[in-house]
């Protein structure tokens, strides 16, 4: 008491830490002349080096002692050595091998205050090798009919931190029977950890528990429809809604039960679930309501069309995403854009807020927005990509920088996947550079410049004439809209060649006005375009000859390549390679758009789509042909409003 009250009566960090150093002296010089400290002093003094490591001072003794206050039969002293554990060790240290024995004394004593400790210890700092040692003696505590309640709330979770570190040397299959015969367990506490149990384990694989659904549609009927607990699980009026949560998800890991009397149980639940939710006033009671509801729209998605409650769950959706309180906005939104992924036939009814939901892309909420532009995403399709786009067009002149990559790539996707007039196509790609060209990556002109390579004379005339335009009339264009303007001039800039204005000496001219404040890279593509031009018009031969000479010589060796390689090409001798070399591209092979792949990519970040491959060179996104359509992304995990999946 009286160092802690000398350390708070310090004023300045140099004096805290004179007293703690003076202290940790005393401490260790009692450590080392007292060879028959009692437990009393011992467990003081292990206190006082906890309380130290705990303001941040380096503590470098006392383990042996606190080694030795585990395997004391007093539960005061005891219960320090387990706590100075449960700081000090992390998986891997050595001292771990020198507890082992104790904790495992401790799991298959009759002492259940002693076993208690024993498995807060394991789940505290457990690996590897807690699970070789004392798995087994953990699995029997579970499944054993004698043990006390509250031990075998803690034996649960612990299995799931032994599964969770050492799968392999827990195989659910020798257990599984046993724990799934806890599932009928009349106690919700040790229901509740036991479900967290299961749930761990059928993330990794849910083949062999599919006996659990039947007993999880009984216990949701059980708590919802007959009102069957203790008033001391109820909270703010809502049944134990940790258990309901962790129920209705487990019963999303099965496909739609076929059995009528378990179809009938469940379409009960969700029923009166979903009908009786409302937005009240006390935020813990929304959370705890709301994180049920949401949940049980989850599986009514999952069940589709089987269920009765889909329409209902609709409906509900469009109400709570225009309501005032931004975390189920925010959830609403969500639930919605997972509905139109898995479920494609509940469209017609999401497209009903589709004016609600564009509204939602003005929130102040960064997170809100982000939600309804994949929703946005999501909902699109044939009938509605002109309208959609547009409002995402418009849209993104005032989205803020954190979105808008995301949001030209969604754009980008989108035009291509659903056009059906690919001139549309090119006209929103090339307004996309001219509204946010910082933000439009590679791939996305790479894709615009396959797709006109790959179709016919009536696209490229278009977007020849239409990039033409578009760089004619921009000041101080953006070097994407030039790269995307010199790669089709150079290809097909003949096709315009005979329009007034637009012919080869303008193009010439118009694009070497900005190769003077160009980078190398962009210098090196219109270095290609040039010798392109001139192979086809001799008249601006001498003019990109004297371009060739200049920067035959420049620093940067790709630029200084290509300009002497055309030089080169430009001999008498090599007439005939140099037309094979300068004649049109050849149109791509047909891949997977690059477009989709990179937003697949960004996606994987999160979770919430396979993980990011590898960035494709400009060599092989050059290679790539026509988008097919991706698989929808696996939708992401349930909202966890009441902190439930906490592996403790």
């Amino acid at each position: 008491t009286v160092f802690i009250s000398d350390l708070r009566n310090c004023s300045t960090k140099e004096q805290e830490s004179k007293r703690v150093e003076k202290e940790m002296a005393h401490i260790r010089s009692k450590f080392t002349s007292e060879s028959n400290m009692n437990g009393y002093n011992r467990k003081k003094y292990v206190w006082k080096i906890l309380y130290m490591y705990m303001l941040g001072y380096e503590v470098d003794f006392g383990h042996m002692e606190a080694v030795n206050l585990i395997s004391s039969p007093r539960y005061s002293e005891k219960s320090v050595g387990y706590a100075w554990c449960a700081l000090m060790l992390r998986e891997g240290d050595d001292l771990l091998r020198l507890i082992i024995n104790s904790i495992r004394v401790d799991l298959i004593s009759k002492n259940e205050n002693a076993v208690c400790l024993a498995l807060n210890a394991i789940c505290n700092v457990g690996g590897k090798e807690f699970a070789e040692s004392l798995s087994s003696d953990v699995i029997k505590l579970l499944t054993s009919n004698v043990t006390k309640t509250y031990v075998r709330k803690k034996a649960a979770l612990t299995t799931l931190r032994l599964y969770r570190k050492a799968p392999d040397v827990l195989p659910p299959s020798e257990w599984s029977d046993k724990v799934l015969m806890l599932l009928d367990e009349k106690n919700i506490g040790v229901l509740t950890s036991v479900s967290s149990l299961v749930l761990g384990v059928m993330a990794v694989d849910p083949s062999g528990w599919e006996a659990a659904a039947p007993k999880a549609a009984r216990t949701l009927t059980r708590l919802v429809l007959n009102k069957d607990y203790s008033n001391d699980y109820l909270y703010y009026g809502i049944p134990t809604p940790w258990l309901q949560i962790k129920l209705l998800r487990m019963l999303q890991y099965f496909p739609p039960p076929e059995e009528h009397a378990l179809k009938l149980r469940i379409s009960e639940v969700l029923q009166r679930i979903i009908s009786g939710t409302d937005v009240t006033k006390n935020v813990n009671k929304n959370n705890a309501t709301h994180a049920v509801l949401f949940e049980a729209i989850n599986l009514t998605i999952h069940l589709g069309s089987k269920a009765e409650t889909l329409q209902q769950s609709i409906n509900l959706l469009g109400r709570f995403i225009s309501i005032r309180e931004a975390n189920i906005r925010y959830l609403g939104l969500e639930t919605m854009a997972r509905l139109s992924q898995l479920q494609p036939e509940t469209l017609d009814g999401l497209k009903k807020h589709q004016s609600t939901i564009l509204f939602s892309l003005k929130d102040p909420d960064i997170s809100i927005r982000r939600r309804a532009l994949d929703l946005v995403y999501s909902m699109c399709d044939t009938s509605t990509v002109h309208e959609t786009v547009a409002e995402l067009l418009t849209y993104l002149q005032a989205a803020d920088t954190s979105i808008r990559e995301e949001l030209v790539l969604k754009v980008a996707i989108l035009a291509e996947r659903f056009a059906t007039d690919n001139q549309w196509y090119v006209d929103v790609v090339l307004k996309l550079i001219k509204e946010a060209g910082d933000y439009v990556s590679e791939e996305i002109w790479y894709r615009v410049v396959q797709i006109i390579t790959n179709q016919g004379d009536d696209l490229q005339k278009y977007a020849t004439e239409t990039a033409w335009k578009a760089l004619s009339e921009e000041a101080m264009p953006h070097r994407t809209l030039v790269k995307v303007a010199g790669y089709v001039l150079g290809e097909f800039g003949h096709m315009i060649a005979d329009t007034p204005g637009c012919g080869a000496a303008q193009q010439f001219a118009l694009l070497h006005k900005q190769f003077t404040q160009s980078d190398n890279e962009l210098r090196a593509l219109l270095l290609n375009t040039y010798v392109k031009l001139s192979h086809s018009f001799a008249e601006i031969a001498p003019q990109v000859s004297e371009v060739m000479a200049q920067y035959s010589t420049a620093l940067d060796q790709e630029v200084q390549q290509r300009a002497n390689e055309y030089i080169s090409l430009s001999a008498p001798p090599l007439s005939g390679v140099k037309s094979t070399v300068l004649e049109m591209m050849p149109h791509f092979t047909e891949r997977e758009s690059i477009v989709q792949k990179q937003l697949s990519g960004k996606k994987g970040a999160d979770g919430s789509a396979p993980p990011r491959e590898r960035k494709e060179s400009k060599a092989e996104a050059e290679e790539a042909g026509e988008a097919v359509s991706a698989p929808a992304a696996p939708p992401p995990a349930a909202p966890d409003l009441l902190g439930m999946d906490d592996p403790s």
